[in-house]
Order: C-alpha cells, then structure tokens, then sequence
C-alpha cells in the first residue's frame, strides 16, 4: 500500500507541474507516464489499476471538454479520493482478516513487510486476541525486519527468524498470512519464499492466507504485469569468478495452495478469486506496456 501511495504522490507533482494546453494532450503525455510508471513496478496491480483510473478521469476531462487546468485539477481531486479510498479499504481489509483470529495468544507466520498484515495484526492487538508474530526476514533487503520492528513497538511478541527457517517453524503457528503485490486466477503474486511457505503449511495443516484489496485483482495475461529480477548485486556486490548472483524478489503462490483471499468485505476462495481475477482487465492503453 506505501508503493500505491507513493504512485498517488508522483501523480499529483505531474498534474501540478503540467502545461498541457488541452485535456487531450494531457492525456497523451499523462499515458506515456502512467506507462513508465508501470514499467518501473511491474508486479504491483494497485499501481496497474491505479493507472487505468487516472487515464480514464484524463479521457472524461476529454469528453467533457474540459479546460487544460481544470483536467489537471480533475487529476489532482482523483489523487485525493483515492488515498482515501485506499485507507479505507485497507482497514476493511484488516478487520475482515481479524475475524480470522479466534484463540488469544496464537501465533501468526508471515515473510517480509506487508502493509496489509502489519495492519491486520495491530488491529488484532488492540481487540484484545494477543496475538504473536513469527516473521521471516525478507531478504536480500531484511524487510522483514521492519515488521517485526512495527510489530513489537505495538506491544505484539515477535520472532524474526532466516526465511529458510519458517517453513520449519511454521508448525508452530495457527495460521499464515502473507501479502498480496497483485492476485490473478492463477495464484498471488508476493515475495519470494511465499510458495515454500504454503507448501510447509500444507504439509502441517496450517491455513495460509492472503491479504489484499479488490483493486489488487488483475488477469494473468496482463502483458503489463511482470516478475523481474533485480540487481544482483543485492544478493552479492563482489562474487566470486564463475559467479553470477540473481536476484528474484517475486513468485507465483497457487491459488489451491491458500485457504482464502482476504478482502475488503469477504476471505475469497479459490473459485472466486480466479473469477474476479479475470474481470478486472486493463484499458487496451495500459494493458500491455
């Protein structure tokens, strides 16, 4: 959610400093932004789906026949409303997963930093369940350590263990949740070690669950949603000759493989989840940069 966040900022510094004459050349310029934007975080679907809507408030100022500065003010009234609508339904989100937690005191798995489980466990927290958290540390950036950090300033006992490690200690835990960067009928996208993760907890009977929003939503075949690797030197700045290090951040996590998709309003299964997958296709425009 941060990234979408950030996205929102960037939108605004670009309707502000705009000189477009009319809504249609903005919107052209708009796209060829909204475009690299994509391109800079293949794998996030909020920034996919955040994209189709600031070009479509662009093509109504079009329709409409707006003035340059009032598509631009349209821009920036959009920025608005969506941050708030973000807010919102991350904390839908958090309150449905909290109905999840039913023992106090159990313990929930989870890898790296997920805004989304971060949120969820705080509420947890303060509804009295007393949750702990075992967290896997994210690496080659340890972004699992922020989590941890965030969980145990709001009083929640937490490990931090190797993200090899929890698959072995994942027995312990009455349930995993893991993070959401984009969910298509295939399965949910999120940070490596995500799939050995569900795999233990099948092995173990541990429920996994996954915890988004509906705008996270996107079909598989979106040529605009891609899992790239990042720079190597992350994983080793000086390797060995003969060496070469590759840094995969994302995969793939089946969707049999989770008891559910937390949403808004709703822990979708399997067969609901490919559905809205397949729904929420991208304008042609944006859909496969």
């Amino acid at each position: 959610m941060d990234v979408a966040h950030g996205f929102l900022e960037r939108l605004e510094r670009f309707a502000a400093t705009d000189v477009s004459p009319n809504p249609t050349a903005l919107r052209a310029r708009l796209l060829g932004w909204l475009r690299a934007e994509q391109a800079g975080q293949p794998s996030m679907a909020l920034i996919h789906q955040l994209s189709a809507r600031a070009l479509d408030v662009a093509s109504t100022s079009v329709t409409r026949g707006d003035s340059g500065a009032e598509a631009r003010a349209n821009l920036e009234a959009s920025c608005a409303a969506e941050r708030n609508d973000l807010v919102a339904a991350r904390d839908a989100a958090a309150r449905t997963a909290g109905q999840l937690v039913s023992p106090r005191g159990g313990w929930i798995a989870t890898l790296s930093h997920s805004r989304a489980v971060v949120d969820a466990l705080t509420l947890v927290q303060r509804e009295g369940h007393e949750p702990r958290a075992l967290v896997a540390e994210g690496r080659p950036m340890f972004e699992g350590r922020q989590a941890a950090a965030e969980l145990g300033a709001a009083g929640i006992p937490t490990w931090i263990v190797a993200d090899a490690a929890l698959p072995l200690l994942v027995s312990q835990a009455s349930m995993v949740w893991i993070g959401a960067d984009a969910i298509t009928e295939r399965g949910v996208i999120n940070k490596v070690g995500s799939y050995a993760v569900a795999l233990a907890a099948r092995e173990h009977s541990v429920p996994v669950y996954a915890l988004a929003i509906r705008r996270k939503f996107l079909p598989s075949n979106t040529g605009a949603l891609q899992i790239l690797e990042m720079p190597p030197a992350e994983v080793w700045d000086a390797p060995a000759p003969g060496v070469e290090p590759r840094n995969v951040y994302f995969e793939l996590v089946p969707l049999a493989l989770l008891r559910g998709i937390v949403v808004e309003d709703a822990v979708l299964g399997a067969t609901e989840a490919a559905q809205l997958g397949r729904e929420r296709a991208l304008p042609e425009e944006l859909r496969g940069a």
